[in-house]
């Protein structure tokens, strides 16, 4: 069956109305032509009571998980965005905030526009969030009858367990296709995982747990555009791999252990532009030896972690993670060079924080950069950078934290924070230290940041706080 496609032709007089009031300017060429594509899933497909979603007038089936359901869709520019949601409704938001979506609300029902290809949550009170994934259009879609294509197409769910990956082959789940399984790859170049269709974890509930995706010892590969849900375990482990992008993904995690990308033991990797909804860490980066315990790891994943870029991200833990984690197992030397910029963190709930290090092991972090963040709700811990001791931990050794830098952080204070939320800095002892942190330009409730005092920050074996 074919995909639905849609023109829409919108007016300039709603543009000078002020209802297609958008995130960032409107060009005359994005108001002219409008391209919405749906996508067939299958008829069993669990959709979400009482919700409804339309893009351009076109139906967009809203899909239950127990991650939270979810709609999704392709477009090349400005839509306008119909959704109903159940009965008593109240208090309804978009978000990320910083979008400054306009809205029309009346009752349960509302209807805004975008300028195009965006990620954003509809929230409302008593409810789940609606997760709405307007996708751009497909420009690297491959040839079904390529031998080196694992093509999956639209309308049908398919079981395959485990998949494996190897060198310059593709999996491709288009939009609307199910996959029920995991994706496995070991000491390959040029893979491709890619599609806007869905990965689903489900088949392993009951029978264990498994990692959605799993790459060891990869280079040169690609993990793009996908729909992760219903994990059971870590959803991307990166391990021991270089040069790996992880962009467009969205992931609806729930259970307890759902990370959602862990580095481990990588160099060069890259999470671009993703939507990370996680009941544990959303990113985490690490490094140990994940087959002393995991049996579908082959290698020791004990590596220096470097260059390492989180990008343009929308990220929210549920279950006692950290948005961003570098942690707990660190069993190498060096951990370097990680960057966070330009991403939404949309909450982090339960015992968890948002900008997190807990250095169990022996390595040395250095030289992270987190710049341009803007937090909307956290509850327990804002900032934990430690060196420790954990169950996680395998080395005898204590390691350090070096050169962190806070810059341009944006931080929404609930009526929750105030005497109880705190942030924490230690080090382990005098020889094991957390050392030159800084904080330029911290916004916490609309206030500049400029003494430990105003953050609840508390401090042990810790030198050179600066706040500026």
């Amino acid at each position: 069956m074919k995909r639905r496609t849609g023109l829409l032709i919108v007016s300039l007089m709603c543009l000078m109305n002020g209802l297609c009031t958008a995130a960032r300017p409107v060009s005359l060429e994005q108001v002219v032509e409008a391209r919405v594509e749906t996508y067939h899933y299958p008829r069993i497909s669990p959709g979400a009571e009482g919700f409804s979603l339309k893009a351009n007038q076109h139906d967009v089936f809203v899909y239950q998980t127990t991650g939270g359901p979810f709609a999704a869709f392709s477009c090349n520019g400005v839509v306008t965005i119909e959704a109903e949601l159940p009965e008593g409704t109240r208090n309804i938001a978009i978000s990320p905030k910083r979008l400054d979506i306009q809205t029309e609300i009346n009752e349960n029902k509302i209807s805004f526009q975008i300028p195009g290809p965006m990620l954003l949550t509809i929230m409302a009170d008593g409810l789940p969030l609606l997760y709405v994934y307007a996708n751009p259009p497909e420009n690297n879609k491959p040839d079904a009858s390529d031998p080196s294509v694992k093509f999956f197409k639209a309308g049908q769910i398919y079981e395959v367990d485990k998949l494996v990956l190897k060198e310059n082959e593709t999996l491709y789940i288009e939009g609307g296709a199910v996959v029920r399984g995991s994706v496995f790859a070991s000491s390959a170049k040029n893979v491709r995982v890619a599609g806007f269709g869905v990965l689903d974890g489900s088949y392993y509930k009951g029978s264990g747990t498994r990692r959605s995706i799993l790459f060891e010892n990869c280079r040169n590969s690609v993990i793009e555009d996908l729909i992760m849900i219903e994990p059971t375990s870590w959803m991307i482990v990166l391990g021991l791999c270089e040069d790996i992008t992880v962009q467009n993904v969205k992931q609806l995690g729930f259970v307890s252990t759902s990370d959602g990308v862990d580095i481990v033991g990588s160099k060069r990797i890259k999470v671009l532009n993703s939507f990370l909804r996680n009941g544990d860490d959303c990113v985490a980066i690490k490094s140990f030896n994940m087959s002393s315990y995991e049996k579908h790891a082959t290698m020791d994943y004990s590596a220096d972690v470097e260059d390492v870029e989180v990008r343009g991200c929308i990220v929210i833990s549920f279950k006692g993670g950290h948005a961003f984690e570098i942690g707990h197992e660190l069993n190498t030397k060096s951990v370097s060079n990680i960057r966070y910029i330009d991403c939404d963190v949309l909450g982090v709930h339960d015992l968890g924080g948002v900008f997190g290090m807990n250095n169990s092991d022996r390595a040395v972090i250095s030289n992270v950069l987190y710049e341009n963040i803007r937090v909307e709700h956290y509850y327990n811990k804002l900032i934990n950078l430690r060196v420790i001791k954990s169950r996680f931990g395998k080395a005898d050794e204590r390691g350090q934290i070096r050169d962190v830098v806070f810059r341009n952080i944006d931080v929404t204070v609930s009526q929750y924070n105030p005497g109880y939320s705190v942030s924490l800095i230690g080090g382990y002892d005098d020889k094991h230290l957390v050392e030159r942190v800084t904080f330029e330009n911290f916004i916490l409730g609309g206030a500049k940041v400029t003494n430990a005092d105003q953050l609840d920050l508390f401090t042990k074996q810790v030198k050179n706080i600066q706040f500026k």
